[in-house]
């Protein structure tokens, strides 16, 4: 009997490698995202704009015949990075419903479509959630309170589900991309970010994929539902 897997954010970056690796372990993966790059007879790919709220709402997880399933929350944005002063309404709300209502959603319609099934839940949090980065307000924001729903869901105890937010740390993706493109008027930490791309200190998607991997086939070891990927060693 397959494995399954659904992600959210498939069309590059953590969620796209954390697809292949899992593929490779004979994983059935569905991928949730604007675009695809993925092509394998074991990957379904369902295009959707996750801060379309309707879309999300309307959005219907498969019918498996398994008795495990995992759920990785991984789609999300920076955001425009400029001070909150700066900020456009219609900003705020996309960025709002990418990183934390449509995850919300999400988690809601995992738990009561597979209630008799084993249940794995990551959401890909952020140590942006514990620290006040300016022109970040979305992200700090979103994140924060993607940690806080997390820990509510696992102190609630529902049945056969396990539910962690791991915070990967800073990645060299399309997003690290985005800040270091920012200019420095706008986002008073650039220099720092850019030091991280220049001394080569950016984590690979593919590291992050066998670490969250690890999480995955070793959760029982973990006993708080807040993890960092940098407190995973692999063996």
């Amino acid at each position: 009997m397959n494995k399954v897997a659904l992600i959210t954010g498939t069309g590059g970056g953590i969620g796209k490698a954390i697809a292949e690796l899992l593929l490779k372990e004979d994983y059935l993966v569905y991928g949730y995202s604007r675009t695809n790059k993925i092509n394998h007879p074991n990957f379904t790919f369902t295009p959707i704009d996750l801060s379309d709220l309707s879309q999300v709402n309307t959005l219907v997880f498969p019918t498996i015949n398994t008795h495990e399933v995992l759920l990785i929350n991984n789609a999300a944005t920076i955001g425009t990075i400029v001070p909150f002063d700066k900020k456009q309404t219609s900003d705020i709300i996309q960025e709002y419903n990418l990183n934390l209502v449509a995850p919300t959603i999400l988690c809601n319609k995992f738990i009561t479509t597979y209630p008799n099934d084993e249940k794995l839940l990551i959401n890909i949090g952020s140590g942006a959630a514990n620290s006040p980065i300016p022109s970040w307000s979305t992200y700090c924001a979103t994140k924060a309170a993607l940690d806080m729903l997390t820990q509510v869901i696992a102190t609630e105890k529902h049945e056969k589900l396990n539910i962690f937010s791991v915070h990967p740390g800073v990645v060299d993706t399309n997003m690290q991309k985005t800040i270091r493109e920012t200019k420095a008027q706008l986002f008073p930490l650039l220099s720092k970010f850019t030091s991280y791309h220049n001394n080569k200190e950016l984590e690979t998607t593919t590291i992050v994929a066998q670490k969250l991997y690890y999480i995955i086939q070793n959760f029982s070891e973990f006993t708080k539902n807040i993890l960092s990927i940098r407190d995973v060693n692999l063996k």
